[in-house]
Formats: C-alpha cells, structure tokens, sequence
C-alpha cells in the first residue's frame, strides 16, 4: 500500500503556494461576481476573500480577476477561466473523496481503527 502512495511523481510543485481554500475562493468570486457576495457566501470578510485571491493571483504569477475601479463586479481573465474550470474538477474530486471516505467509515472493518 505504501508503495502505491509513492508512485505517482509529485508535479504541482511549480506552484506550492496553491491552497484548497484559495481555489474555492476564486470559485465563489467567479459564482457570485463580487467580492462582497463570495465573502458572505463563504462567512469571510470581503477583505479576507480579496487577500486570499491576491495569494492566489500571486502564487500561480498571473491576473485571475478583471476589477473596476469603483464598479463592485469583476470578471475572470482569461487565465482565471482556465483556473476556475481547474478548480471545479479539483473540489469535485475531493468531494468525491470524502463522500468514499465517509463511506468507508461505515463499514465494519473500518470501525475498529
């Protein structure tokens, strides 16, 4: 089993400041259109949900959101499309593990440990 967890060549080094939380973020904005609504759908802060796509921005070293000055909407960059498109399949996929998982801890031979 180890073996197996070992196997798979780590390749998303190149951006090891990506963070879950950031990409749901950056979902949220792109759902919502503003800061201030993904901040309340989320329970953050507008100025929270703001730091953590700047993080993101900064991380992956490209614009993911087009902000008007004084407008309260913002619009995906091109690169922010593509991250988004990304970060759907990503949350999809941990959805998916955990919803295995909890499954798993149903099953008997999983209750003792």
């Amino acid at each position: 089993m180890a073996d197996r967890l070992h196997a798979a060549p780590l390749t998303a080094t190149r951006w090891p400041g990506v963070e879950i939380r950031l990409l749901v973020a950056l979902q949220a904005v792109a759902a919502e259109g503003s800061f201030s609504h993904a901040a309340r759908k989320l329970g953050y802060t507008q100025s929270a949900v703001s730091g953590q796509i700047i993080a993101l921005e900064r991380a992956v070293g490209a614009r993911l959101l087009d902000r008007v000055r004084g407008a309260r909407s913002v619009e995906l960059t091109s690169e922010g499309r593509i991250l988004v498109q990304h970060a759907s399949a990503i949350t999809a996929r941990l959805d998916a593990a955990q919803a295995e998982i909890e499954a798993l801890r149903g099953s008997p031979r999983l209750r003792a440990v």
